[in-house]
């Protein structure tokens, strides 16, 4: 079976991966270089400590309150445009607490099987940085600790085993030494893990192309359409048919899709991170600061702060601002980080759905036309299970329980299902 997937992110790519091994016969587009886009610069954790979805109770009061502080850490771009306020909407709705429940407990019931995801990948041969260490969530004050025990609580409702554990300040500081001594306790999630992102995509590009896999970088898709019962795929100089097709493009598949007649809500979640040099003063666990939602990575020769949201954005332009905010956090909660001076500073465009879920699955009506985005923060995290749910999907046209939840019929557009003169016979020329 001849297989084309659109996307050389760190889910592309491992959906390409897991297509591959299992026998097919795979092209992938890439825009850019492979893994340069949203997976190049994130925090590269597998946890589902953190497998929540990004709306939920009290989120919209609190994106009102940073509309006039856009250095927050979530922040949603005054719009006027009818596809960014339909998205909203359907944000809004998915803050009440009815939908927000069910959509950490399919969260939860994929990130409880993300981990053997990543082992098996490396048991098929591909090589990357992974570091199996505790997740730290410090608390500095009584409201923070108290909020980051309610959200133990919701996971162990949602059905989730125990993943985080109580530890007073001294503990804290026994895990993480370079802690302020404001610190009054917190949570350890004990049996995360975490990747760092570059090395990912490179294991598994490495991976693809060994295995014969025709991985076509600088191709920029340009159409996409049926010839008869396949696909075809124009992109740069290259023309592709295959069985089957695979959008897994961020936010670009929304555009693609669009170009068929569908309407898939997703919109861009511009992310930024700094990536240091080591320090001896610096950081040697990973930890999740709470109320400024800032994540410190550690990873070999480097320590990565990341965070912020910046939704509706249009550029990937640096904010000198909203990178002052998450140094600044990182720096009040490690105030003995000698930083360097010329970190590595990074924009990149995540996609995110109204409810927070990804989407995976087919595209109802448009045989062979499957989806791979919307998966916000939690790209890394769900990648290669990702692949895996795909490729069953694909080849063996068997869809796993997990799938339920991300279906894409679930928010598909249904006017204007098909443009026949966007997906006509004989497919883009």
């Amino acid at each position: 079976m001849r297989v084309i997937v659109v996307g050389g992110g760190a889910v592309g790519l491992c959906v390409a991966e897991a297509l591959t091994s299992r026998g097919a016969e795979v092209t992938l587009f890439e825009s850019d270089r492979c893994g340069a886009g949203a997976s190049a610069g994130n925090a590269g954790w597998i946890t589902p400590s953190l497998a929540i979805p990004v709306p939920g109770p009290g989120v919209i009061g609190a994106s009102l309150r940073w509309l006039i502080n856009p250095s927050g850490p979530l922040w949603i771009r005054p719009t006027l445009s009818p596809a960014m306020l339909a998205w909203v909407a359907g944000f809004v709705v998915s803050c009440r607490r009815p939908a927000y429940r069910r959509g950490l407990a399919a969260l939860q019931q994929a990130g409880a099987i993300a981990g053997p995801a990543f082992d098996r990948l490396a048991e098929r041969g591909v090589e990357f940085e992974l570091h199996a260490a505790p997740l730290l969530y410090p608390a500095f004050d009584q409201p923070e600790l108290g909020h980051l025990e309610r959200v133990a609580d919701e996971l162990l409702e949602a059905g989730a085993a125990p993943l985080l554990e109580r530890i007073s300040a001294a503990e804290a500081r026994s895990v993480e030494p370079a802690l302020s001594e404001h610190v009054i306790g917190g949570l350890i999630a004990r049996d995360d893990a975490r990747v760092r992102p570059e090395s990912l995509c490179e294991g598994v590009e490495r991976a693809l192309v060994a295995k014969g896999a025709e991985v076509l970088e600088h191709s920029p898709v340009d159409a996409v359409g049926r010839d008869g019962s396949g696909w075809i795929v124009a992109g740069g100089t290259a023309r592709r048919r295959g069985d089957a097709i695979v959008l897994a493009g961020g936010v670009a598949t929304a555009g693609l899709l669009s170009r068929l007649g569908v309407r898939l809500p997703i919109v861009a979640a511009k992310g930024y991170s700094r990536t240091y040099p080591s320090e001896p003063t610096g950081p040697r666990q990973a930890m999740y600061l709470e109320t400024p939602k800032v994540a410190i990575s550690v990873y070999d020769g480097a320590v990565r702060v990341s965070g912020t949201l910046e939704l509706g954005a249009k550029t990937l332009d640096l904010s000198a601002r909203r990178l002052r905010a998450i140094t600044e956090a990182a720096q009040q909660a490690l105030p003995g980080w000698r930083m360097p001076s010329e970190p590595r500073d990074w924009a990149g465009m995540r996609s995110l759905s109204p409810d927070g879920l990804p989407f995976i699955g087919a595209v109802p009506g448009l045989d062979g036309l499957h989806v791979a985005a919307g998966h916000g923060t939690l790209g890394i995290t769900l990648a290669p299970l990702t692949g895996e749910l795909v490729a069953d999907l694909v080849l063996e046209k068997r869809g796993s329980g997990a799938l339920a939840s991300f279906d894409p019929a679930r928010s598909i557009g249904r006017p204007g299902y098909f443009r026949r003169a966007e997906a006509m016979r004989g497919g883009p020329r």
